[in-house]
């Protein structure tokens, strides 16, 4: 189904629908766990962004291709992306732009359309962190849609206006919470949560709907949006928020 995105801990159904390349981008923050990353490269084709070759090189992940300026990978990874038969795409260390945005430009490039999903940006630095998801959303400059960040722990979705996601996961997550990542976003609704939201307005000054969980009889999360860029924000605390379900 080409409205479709599945990781190892949930299944989201869009409304719109995506484009039919998926790409799992694995960048070098806080690095996923091993069978999560192994899962969920079943479901993509992999790139590797700079350091992420060393999470698909102890994980005997091919990647597709990697991109960066090689500052903080090991050695011993980058000789093994560069022996693979790749493409390899070496920057220098000083340049504006970072690894990450040079290579959701390169998927444009290359792909034309495609839906990204980003993993290894969690952890580490906020203003890497912050970097990170503010690039996943701009990248439609790049002629791409960014549909998320995740990991085993931590998932961010976003929606963009006029669209709906029907969130399905493997086990409850601990936290749910909407941000509204543009200033406003309009008629906002929530269903199976606690505390369920319907066609509200909320303002990047007061992100007030954070730290909902979900109802304990429903397994599915609806969530819709009319206008503006509105990340959906799960976090499971335990290692069984995944399995062989999705």
């Amino acid at each position: 189904m080409k409205n479709l995105l599945v990781l190892p801990q949930l299944r989201c159904s869009f409304e719109k629908e995506l484009p039919d390349t998926q790409v799992l981008l694995v960048a070098g923050g806080r690095k996923p766990a091993s069978d999560w990353l192994i899962q969920a490269a079943d479901q993509f084709p992999v790139w590797c962004v700079d350091s992420g070759i060393d999470s698909c090189y102890a994980n005997h992940i091919i990647p597709e291709r990697l991109i960066g300026d090689g500052d903080s990978a090991t050695s011993q990874g980058w000789a093994w992306g560069e022996s693979l038969g790749i493409p390899v795409e070496v920057y220098p260390a000083e340049k504006n732009l970072t690894d990450l945005q040079l290579a959701l430009q390169r998927v444009g490039v290359v792909h034309g359309h495609a839906a990204v999903t980003i993993t290894g940006v969690w952890g580490g630095r906020f203003d890497h962190t912050f970097s990170n998801i503010h690039s996943l959303m701009g990248c439609e400059d790049f002629g791409i849609r960014g549909c998320c960040a995740a990991d085993e722990k931590e998932v961010l979705i976003l929606l963009k206006g006029k669209d709906s996601v029907c969130i399905e996961t493997a086990a409850p997550p601990e936290v749910v919470s909407l941000l509204p990542l543009s200033t406003e976003c309009t008629d906002v609704s929530i269903e199976g949560v606690h505390w369920p939201l319907a066609n509200v307005t909320l303002r990047d000054a007061l992100p007030y709907a954070v730290s909902n969980r979900p109802n304990e009889t429903n397994s599915e999360i609806r969530v819709s949006i009319g206008t503006g860029l509105l990340g959906i924000y799960l976090c499971w605390n335990g290692d069984e928020c995944y399995g062989s379900s999705f």
